[in-house]
């Protein structure tokens, strides 16, 4: 018992002097505690900023500002979050026609289709391959990774001319 407190007790003082030297940056995913995983490395966290009373999904806010998200944004996606998803990162609609493997249909809290993994002419390695955001289907349940898939779309779509939001029908 006594062996397992030490131990949280000795990562959280790892967390708080990491934090307090700034040298979260210098973690990398090899370095982090078995079961830790976000599949991308650690990222900088923002200044905590209060969530209004009205947020539908209010638990991943942080995490999208964390992400870079503008705030804009982050009450955008809280909607999407909460219509495609509940807000729970196992969402899976097996109904959306596209299949990879055993996977089928749109996962996670975005609820991303399989159509952005899927080897295309613009993209023989698939969209969210080729800008290092997910490998395979399954990646999609880590919230981390479906956020960076969400922002890697908006971003697409921007690109060329669009809200952003239109693989959501949010525009």
């Amino acid at each position: 018992m006594i062996g397992v407190s030490m131990r949280k007790a000795s990562w959280l003082a790892v967390a708080i002097v990491l934090v307090a030297g700034g040298a979260v940056n210098a973690l990398r995913v090899g370095s982090l505690p078995s079961g830790f995983d976000n599949n991308r490395g650690v990222f900088d966290r923002v200044e905590a900023k209060p969530v209004p009373r009205t947020a539908l999904c209010g638990e991943w806010w942080q995490m999208l500002r964390d992400l870079g998200w503008a705030e804009a944004d982050v009450v955008k996606a809280d909607a999407i979050i909460h219509r495609e998803s509940r807000c729970l990162p196992s969402a899976y609609n097996p109904a959306d026609p596209t299949q990879i493997g055993k996977w089928k249909g749109s996962l996670g809290l975005f609820q991303i289709n399989l159509f952005w993994l899927q080897k295309t002419s613009a993209y023989p390695q698939g969209f969210l391959q080729a800008h290092g955001v997910a490998q395979k289907p399954a990646d999609l349940f880590d919230p981390v990774v479906n956020a960076r898939a969400a922002q890697a779309i908006i971003s697409y779509n921007r690109g060329i001319g669009g809200c952003g939001w239109v693989a959501w029908r949010g525009c």
